[in-house]
């Protein structure tokens, strides 16, 4: 049957009406008429398929990857890069006035690398085939991923040819200075290690000849196997530049980092404010954080391995709170504790602005005062938010 894309949904899918029932169409775009097949059918929704472009939106452009139609892991690429941010600054805009009924015009930046910029990538194992996932929750016997380096695509490559009947997944992270492999299983890695910083198999490290770290600014970050990082290499200056700018430090200032990382933010507004305390729960994380100060000669940072949720109460003392959590958002713990304490301002960095607009309007006793986007993810639906929220009176 044929449909018309009259929208698209939060996260990419054309939206269009069959037989008075909304139609979600994956990989289309507004304008598009489409003949699609459903693949899921309930009382209230349809999930289609696009089997045949009828007529294409002047907003459209062919994907530039062969696995696209197929892969679960970009889903604007059908759209020019300038079209995709003007899709995510519309989708914040429509998210904020829909949940918080306000009305916002958030600026947005860019990303220097619409592709090749991710320094992060997951492939999955089924049955000794390796890949990505796809829509349908297949593997994707792919050879090359446009969000990756070449030598990222070349280590892959190797990888593919070895017995993987042992493993599950291969986690790969590119640093400044190398690729650092992460196996959830074992195979004969002999022929790959010269490609490798470090490997690591089933947690253990197999494999060693020095350390990653990612240099932003004039901070050098060590990169282990189990730390958050963001995705985005060349543009994670631009977001950290936000919180500073959001920050408006004067150099007196403590500062509480919850959900730290590696330390990243913390070590980045150090030289900015009187000191830092970062909490975050993976112990890895920590160790590299203290490690990060440490060659960075900064000393007015600590660091502190724990849930957030748990450590964290109203006797917190501070004068801003940062907060860069999972995409799950903040706890009802640490929302009760932020509305009972008496920190000044809090930035809110966040994947998703619909757990972002969930948690703003639990934190009853701030207001929203500023917000900006950053594209830390081309290709794909997902945009990093940037907010300040100032306690009220």
């Amino acid at each position: 049957m044929e449909i018309k894309i009259e929208k698209m949904d939060h996260t990419g899918n054309g939206i269009g009406f069959y037989d008075g029932k909304i139609c979600f169409i994956p990989k289309s775009v507004v304008g598009d008429i489409v003949d699609v097949s459903f693949v899921k059918s309930t009382k209230k929704y349809n999930i289609g398929k696009v089997e045949k472009i009828v007529k294409s939106s002047d907003s459209r452009i062919d994907s530039i990857c062969p696995y696209y139609q197929l892969c679960g892991g970009c889903n604007i690429n059908n759209l020019s890069y300038d079209e995709q941010l003007e899709f995510k600054k519309n989708k914040v805009k429509n998210i904020f006035k829909r949940y918080l009924n306000l009305d916002i015009n958030p600026n947005i930046i860019g990303s220097r690398d619409e592709y090749k910029y991710r320094n992060k990538i997951t492939f999955h194992v089924n049955n000794k085939k390796i890949g990505l996932v796809s829509i349908d929750g297949d593997i994707i016997d792919i050879d090359n991923c446009l969000l990756v380096s070449d030598k990222v695509n070349e280590l892959y490559n190797l990888i593919r040819k070895e017995d993987l009947s042992l493993v599950k997944k291969i986690v790969i992270r590119e640093c400044d200075n190398g690729l650092i492999l992460d196996i959830d299983g074992t195979f004969d890695i002999s022929k790959i290690k010269n490609m490798c910083l470090s490997i690591y198999s089933n947690g253990k490290c197999i494999f060693s000849n020095g350390d990653g770290y990612i240099l932003v600014n004039d901070i050098k970050y060590l990169v282990s196997n189990k730390s958050f990082f963001q995705v985005n290499t060349s543009n994670i200056k631009n977001l950290y530049d936000l919180v500073l700018k959001y920050g408006n430090f004067c150099g007196n200032e403590r500062v509480i980092d919850l959900y730290c990382g590696v330390g990243s933010i913390s070590l980045y507004i150090s030289k900015y404010v009187k000191s830092v305390l970062g909490i975050e729960i993976v112990n890895e994380a920590i160790i590299d954080a203290k490690n990060n100060a440490c060659q960075n000669n900064i000393a007015n940072v600590d660091f502190i391995c724990g849930d957030v949720s748990k450590i964290i109460n109203s006797k917190i003392k501070g004068d801003v709170v940062i907060v860069d959590p999972p995409r799950i958002g903040l706890d009802k713990h640490t929302i009760d504790v932020l509305n009972e304490c008496r920190i000044k301002k809090i930035i809110y960095v966040s994947c998703d602005p619909m757990t972002l607009v969930r948690d703003i309007k639990l934190l009853n006793n701030y207001s929203l005062d500023k917000i900006e986007l950053v594209d830390m993810f081309p290709q794909t639906h997902h945009v990093e938010c940037v907010s300040v929220l100032s306690r009220k009176a």
